[in-house]
């Protein structure tokens, strides 16, 4: 049995792999031995969507070194908070009330890294790369909710 986890990994060990094995085009080459800096050298080499935070009223985690976020509290399908912005490298933990549940990415700007976790009550993670992630949720009975987290520069 092929579990959504389990395909979703598989996908975007697939995706990841193309993109970073990928070779530099000539026009790459010869912009760069041009010496064009039409790409900015500062930014995270991947789009952030950051710009998105303007659409969103997110709780302001920032400055906070470990941030938890409950699963399904009192029952009902969501994450509190949500959405909610957080620095980068802050440990972001997520605590449900039992086994059973699912968390995943659905949107992530990190190229090779948070998968999710199914096990347990909880589970922590380190988030090393600026930008939007929308998490998905599987509940012990089926059902699925997102909620959105902005990874912020900690200056």
């Amino acid at each position: 049995m092929v579990t959504r986890r389990t395909f979703l990994g598989a996908a975007c060990s697939a995706t990841v792999l193309s993109g970073c094995l990928g070779d530099e085009t000539d026009s790459d080459e010869q912009a760069k031995s041009e010496g064009d800096d039409s790409e900015a050298d500062d930014g995270p080499g991947y789009e952030t969507h950051l710009d998105d935070l303007e659409s969103y009223d997110p709780v302001d985690r920032t400055g906070e070194s470990e941030v938890e976020i409950v699963v399904a509290p009192g029952g009902d399908h969501r994450f509190d908070p949500d959405p909610v912005m957080v620095e980068e490298l802050a440990t972001v933990t997520w605590n449900w009330p039992e086994s059973g549940y699912e968390i995943y990415p659905l949107e992530s700007p990190d190229p090779c890294g948070w998968v999710g976790d199914d096990h347990g009550t909880g589970h922590s993670w380190e988030f090393p790369f600026v930008g939007k992630y929308e998490i998905g949720c599987t509940t012990s009975d089926g059902e699925e909710f997102s909620g959105v987290m902005f990874v912020v520069d900690a200056d």
